[in-house]
């Protein structure tokens, strides 16, 4: 069962059922909530992180395998695509991470666009995990302002997400972002 943080409740995948079911709130740890606030680094990977970004994933896959699609559980093609990835050979898309304790906690994949229907340049979250035992601490909250805050940098105006209808957690915690969210799922959040 995958745990997943919303505003007044938490949610669980069910994979039985298939869909998101409400469960009581696990009990956030005062310690760890402070060491977190002194200790948290976010910032843009760099290519010395691809080993710690595949520990990250295999401890994301191994702790929540529900909610991954079958071919995206193959160890050997993740590797090789992490360490496949130079950021310099992708310019427009910056791996975000959150480190504690020299380890990679939470992952945002930013990718800046070209619209020429809609005024230029704007983002895309592609991507947003938190560990399992990181839920709850704000640290996906902390991710998406670093984004918009490069989004602008880039000058965009806008930045967009899918979100699926059925994720009631996610819809919760984009919202409580400041996303718009639209009947097929796609989340706006003006930039200025």
């Amino acid at each position: 069962m995958v745990i997943i943080m919303s505003a007044k409740y938490w949610f669980i995948w069910d994979a039985e059922k298939d869909r998101f079911v409400r469960s009581k709130r696990p009990r956030l740890n005062p310690e760890l909530a402070r060491a977190l606030q002194r200790q948290l680094i976010i910032r843009i990977a760099k290519t010395d992180d691809l080993r710690s970004f595949l520990i990250f994933v295999v401890k994301l896959i191994k702790t929540e395998p529900d909610i991954w699609f079958p071919e995206e559980l193959d160890l050997d093609k993740i590797r090789m695509n992490i360490n496949r990835w130079r950021p310099s050979e992708y310019p427009s898309d910056y791996m975000i991470i959150a480190e504690f304790n020299n380890k990679i906690i939470c992952f945002l994949h930013l990718s800046i666009c070209y619209k020429l229907f809609d005024g230029g340049p704007f983002a895309w979250v592609e991507d947003l995990f938190v560990l399992k035992d990181f839920r709850g601490y704000k640290i996906g909250t902390r991710l998406i302002e670093f984004a918009k805050k490069l989004a602008k940098e880039r000058e965009c105006r806008v930045l967009r997400l899918i979100v699926g209808l059925d994720n009631l957690a996610g819809l919760r915690f984009y919202k409580q972002c400041g996303f718009k969210i639209s009947k097929i799922g796609l989340a706006t959040i003006k930039l200025g």
